[in-house]
């Protein structure tokens, strides 16, 4: 990440704010999509919600690819009960092109967008060499809020106006809320092939997090978005507890073919950075002795295990053949223990790792493409 300097004032808002929550509603002031694919013939599209019916919304999308979180970002403009669309997709030159034709887009950046922002050689143009635009994740940070007084529509033209105000430091009217409310926005991700939905995750919500109000060119387009500028280190460290996990645990099938848990690792911003961890492998049979009553076996094998990047993807059959006897392993359940960051990233070398972790079942006996059947969140402690 590079340095920011700031031209203007961070203004904080209250001497005691709100500690962040992870959202039980889906609804949020800060939003993460933790995972999307832009690869061969999958593209995933991205939508965010304002549902609030009186209230504008100003905020930054940021797509981070999965080696460091190196960056592209882009403002969005949201009226009361507006939507946000964009899909990410591979290129025929290997690059990850953002495309959207949604009228939230900043007038400036509106026939770029339309034809297809290449993420990969902005993020290169900015002086990042290594990059992998193909996953990552997605994080939106609200802005500014504004209260409109009733429900009608709001001219783009106008919130168009009060950003670029904000940028010069300057507050635009007195309808500006402090920070943002924790109930007006949602977003999701839609993974597709050939332009057909096959899978849908819903974004992490988080509330508590935009309690101040941001001015000057750290809010500009074309300016990394940095999380200890727009939410604050205290905030920043407060998701970062919020999401540390010892263990996640999932389910498998087929000896895990074509089954992939992906852990996602927000706020590291380090090439090369390591986690280590330990699987243990169970299979699952019905105890024919006692009905309605499940018992694992043969006996697991603990193994120690380590993962690298910004975002993790492991194979579940390759968990699954480091086992014994892999022929026994059918189907069961895994557990992956003790997720410990070796690197000094995050909450620092040798604490438990901040993350998401994603099950992901593919389709890959399709010679003409590979689909994504379903994604769900694992069950995390």
């Amino acid at each position: 990440m590079k340095k920011l300097i700031l031209s203007a004032a961070l203004i904080a808002t209250a001497a005691m704010a709100d500690n962040v929550s992870i959202s039980k509603d889906g609804l949020g002031d800060f939003l993460v999509a933790p995972l999307y694919i832009a690869k061969g013939n999958i593209c995933t599209k991205v939508t965010v919600y304002n549902t609030n019916p009186t209230k504008s919304i100003l905020a930054k999308v940021a797509f981070r690819e999965q080696l460091a979180s190196n960056e592209v970002d882009l403002p969005i403009f949201l009226s009361p009960g507006d939507v946000w669309s964009g899909k990410v997709c591979e290129g025929s030159d290997g690059d990850v092109y953002l495309t959207s034709t949604d009228d939230s887009n900043h007038p400036a950046i509106l026939d770029t967008l339309a034809q297809g922002k290449d993420l990969t050689a902005q993020s290169k143009k900015a002086g990042n060499v290594d990059v992998d635009f193909t996953a990552g994740y997605i994080e939106v940070y609200p802005i500014a809020e504004f209260n409109e007084g009733s429900d009608k529509k709001v001219d783009k033209s106008v919130l168009v106006k009060r950003w670029d105000s904000l940028i010069k430091g300057v507050f635009p009217s007195n309808t500006i809320k402090t920070g943002v409310d924790g109930y007006s926005l949602a977003g999701n991700i839609a993974f597709e092939t050939d332009n057909k939905y096959t899978a849908i995750l819903p974004m992490k919500a988080f509330k508590g997090t935009h309690d101040k109000t941001l001015t000057g060119s750290v809010i500009a387009y074309g300016n990394d978005t940095s999380p200890d500028v727009l939410l604050g280190n205290t905030k920043k460290y407060q998701i970062l507890k919020a999401i540390q996990h010892k263990t996640t645990a999932f389910t498998y099938t087929n000896y895990g073919k074509d089954q992939y848990i992906v852990f996602t690792f927000p706020f590291g911003y380090s090439q090369d950075q390591v986690r280590k961890f330990k699987v243990t492998v169970r299979d699952m049979e019905e105890n024919k002795d006692k009905a309605q009553t499940v018992i694992f076996s043969p006996a697991p094998r603990p193994t120690a295990n380590f993962m690298k990047n910004e975002v993790a993807i492991i194979s579940v059959a390759d968990l699954i053949a480091k086992t014994k006897n892999p022929s026994m392993y059918k189907e069961g359940q895994i557990q992956i223990e003790d997720i410990t960051n070796v690197s000094n990233v995050q909450l620092g070398a040798g604490k438990y790792a901040s993350f998401f972790a994603t099950l992901v079942t593919m389709d890959k006996n399709n010679k003409n493409h590979n689909e994504i059947l379903n994604a769900y969140y694992t069950p995390v402690k």
